[in-house]
């Protein structure tokens, strides 16, 4: 009796919010379609896949795909090294400016200079890999801009495409360029929903403009950065490959600071040098680490801070 008064009262639930369901129901189709329904082809990785056969039809290899991974096991290092590294470089600053941002943006007294300024910094977002890879190499090339002002300055012209020790700065810059602006947005919303009371009694304390910042704002701030960081740990192991590939015009001479493991992949099925079965491994590796990552991480939030914990 209890069982079927529990199914009567979600089943009221479900017709009363019948229209948030359906607002809902496009984006949990999307994530199914996109998300869900292709991890069946992560059996691609314990395969040797043949076009003719398909893929439930391939042989079975076992874990013959993932030998790559540890046989050659100097180049899988600094490609996961690559990849942990600028994950956390790109987190890091990427966070400070997009908070940075979004506070300066919110604090800013003439609302039209804010939204104009907004609007130009998420412009870039919407500029594909392709584009930014020709305004780089514009820029960067032996009669580039910036090896005009070098040479002005009575410098040598820099060979950029050879010398890897200047693109851990390059890509930084980059990914600021293109994503800081969208990135403050999340945070914009969030001091949007903020109690004004409290900045109200800090008004009437006599609180400056860098005061309330640093113990009002920042500190509210905290637990959106928290899940964010949190999220962010379930790529930790994964890269833009338009940013790794393209932007670096997958120059070999940069592999030591550029080359990523997802570039790795897109590298090895452009060229033909790879099969499915492992960029398919290499694709399993990441999504396992990731998500090892979230949990571990987690449940070590949880233990410190549990009101900044994801589950």
């Amino acid at each position: 009796m209890a069982a079927y008064s529990q199914r009567r009262e979600i089943a009221h639930n479900l017709w009363k919010n019948r229209t948030l369901l359906l607002f809902v129901l496009p984006g949990v189709v999307l994530i199914l379609l996109f998300n869900y329904v292709p991890m069946f082809g992560l059996v691609l990785a314990f395969k040797q896949y043949n076009f003719s056969k398909g893929v439930f039809g391939s042989d079975w290899v076992g874990l013959k795909n993932f030998q790559m991974l540890f046989v050659n096991s100097a180049t899988t290092i600094r490609m996961v090294r690559n990849t942990i590294g600028y994950w956390a470089l790109f987190t890091a600053v990427g966070t400070i400016c997009n908070v940075a941002l979004a506070i300066a943006l919110n604090e800013c007294r003439r609302k039209y200079f804010a939204r104009t300024t907004q609007t130009l910094m998420i412009l870039p977002t919407f500029i594909s890999y392709i584009a930014v890879t020709y305004i780089t190499s514009g820029l960067l090339s032996s009669k580039g801009m910036v090896n005009d002002l070098v040479v002005a300055f009575g410098g040598e012209p820099i060979s950029f495409f050879t010398e890897p020790k200047y693109w851990p700065v390059i890509l930084l810059i980059v990914n600021l360029w293109k994503n800081t602006g969208y990135g403050s947005v999340l945070y914009l919303s969030a001091l949007a929903g903020m109690d004004q009371e409290m900045f109200e009694a800090a008004d009437l304390d006599g609180a400056s403009r860098w005061q309330k910042v640093w113990y009002i704002t920042l500190p509210m701030l905290s637990s959106m950065v928290a899940i964010m960081t949190l999220l962010g740990l379930g790529s930790i192991m994964t890269s833009n490959t338009g940013l790794f590939y393209q932007v670096t015009r997958n120059s070999g001479p940069l592999y030591s600071t550029t080359q990523t493991l997802d570039a790795y992949v897109l590298n090895a099925m452009v060229g033909g040098n790879s099969s499915y079965g492992v960029t398919t491994a290499v694709t399993a590796f990441q999504s396992a680490v990731g998500c090892f990552m979230v949990i571990v991480v987690n449940l070590i939030v949880r233990k410190i801070s549990p009101e900044h914990s994801l589950f």
